[in-house]
């Protein structure tokens, strides 16, 4: 009797149990994120069942990105519907890309479309973050509400980029703080409110090195219109880190190094924005390279013709400085076990700081001179085009 009183509930119960869970995962807010002194992008996110919407400014080159989707039960992401724009005001807006996301057989994959070009990625398995660097900043409060509720458990799934998958994991540190750990980009803490909800993110000391807040309400409409309009004014933000190029003739031997130069921006560089005792791409986006058209010689250390990625490792007490033989990749991708030859840098403090990050090749009695100067500090290495 008490089986078939169940059976005869069940259509009842399973249905109330459904839209509560539904009803649990339920947020809605407005992110803005700052590098430094500077508001980089702003956006508003909702969550209501599984089903999620984003709208995104872009300040960086004013681009608007909307995104529509499901997460699956466990906060991994089942379907995306996506498109970027750049605004205007009084003519028809700049349409930018469209991007979906489906998984079959567990099994993603994701289609690109920019102009005429179309790109197709397939990953094995399913995760968390996908789509690109502008949406990606804003999964990190929706998926904060799939964490484990228990201190110390964790959830792993993966981050796909670069044609990769990458292990990404979402920990539970307390009742108030998850960590968002993802290898190439680094470890974001995501600070909740009293209802559990995303309060602000501090991402300092990742690849973004952003700090996000979240606020009750915005009117995205009026903020994407006020952007356009100063755009207009004054001219579009331009890209956070300037590409550049330093190069220089020493004896018969061409040197020349491509990087990304970011600025200070009001911020603490080292032991902070560039953490200790960890690899640093010596610039930002892709990894510095250098080319020689000749070998040149550290401490009678030969580094042959070619070309090279350039990491180093600040620390407390001294750099090191690490030529690596895969020299076209994301500055995030270093492997150590492609090191050709690591040297030991000298380090000197400067007067003044240094607002925009530089690298120099200058000659000196013999040879030369690499320097790498932000912030108050000055590393850099001494070379000769022939061995001694």
């Amino acid at each position: 009797m008490r089986h078939l009183i169940l059976l005869l509930l069940a259509p009842l119960i399973f249905p109330f149990n459904y839209l509560l869970a539904q009803d649990n995962n339920k947020d809605d807010g407005y992110l803005i994120y700052i590098l430094g002194r500077d508001t980089t992008m702003i956006g508003h996110y909702s969550l209501k069942g599984n089903d999620f919407a984003m709208t995104i400014l872009v300040r960086s080159n004013l681009n608007v990105h909307k995104v529509s989707g499901t997460f699956f039960s466990n906060g991994d992401i089942q379907s995306v519907d996506g498109y970027a724009y750049k605004p205007s005001l009084g003519k028809d807006s700049q349409f930018l890309q469209s991007y979906k996301l489906h998984t079959r057989n567990d099994s993603t994959f994701i289609t690109v479309k920019t102009g005429n070009n179309i790109k197709t990625y397939n990953y094995p398995g399913r995760g968390m973050m996908h789509l690109g660097i502008n949406p990606y900043y804003f999964y990190y409060p929706l998926i904060a509400n799939y964490a484990p509720k228990k201190t110390g458990d964790s959830i792993c799934s993966m981050a796909f980029s670069f044609d990769k998958g990458f292990p990404f994991i979402l920990k539970r540190i307390n009742a108030s703080t998850l960590t968002a750990i993802y290898s190439i980009r680094g470890n974001y803490t995501l600070y909740l409110n009293e209802k559990g909800k995303v309060a602000s993110i501090d991402a300092i000391g990742t690849s973004s090195n952003l700090k996000g807040i979240v606020v009750p309400y915005l009117n995205m409409d009026s903020v994407i219109k006020a952007y356009v309009l100063s755009a207009e004014k004054y001219g579009v933000m331009a890209d956070l880190n300037k590409a550049d190029s330093v190069q220089a003739t020493i004896g018969s031997t061409g040197i020349k190094i491509n990087y990304s130069r970011p600025s200070m921006r009001g911020r603490v560089i080292f032991g902070n924005v560039v953490p200790w005792n960890r690899f640093w791409r010596t610039g930002a986006n892709a990894a510095t390279k250098i080319t020689l058209s000749g070998p040149i010689f550290i401490n009678n250390h030969e580094l042959p013709a070619g070309e090279y990625s350039i990491f180093t490792m600040p620390t407390e007490h001294g750099w090191t400085l690490m030529f690596n033989k895969e020299a076209n990749i994301w500055g995030l991708l270093y492997n150590p076990a492609n090191d050709f030859l690591k040297v030991a840098m000298e380090v000197e403090q400067l007067k003044e700081p240094v607002e925009l990050m530089t690298i120099e090749i200058l000659p000196v009695d013999k040879g030369g001179v690499i320097n790498v100067i932000w912030e108050k500090t000055r590393a850099y290495i001494r070379f000769a085009t022939k061995q001694m």
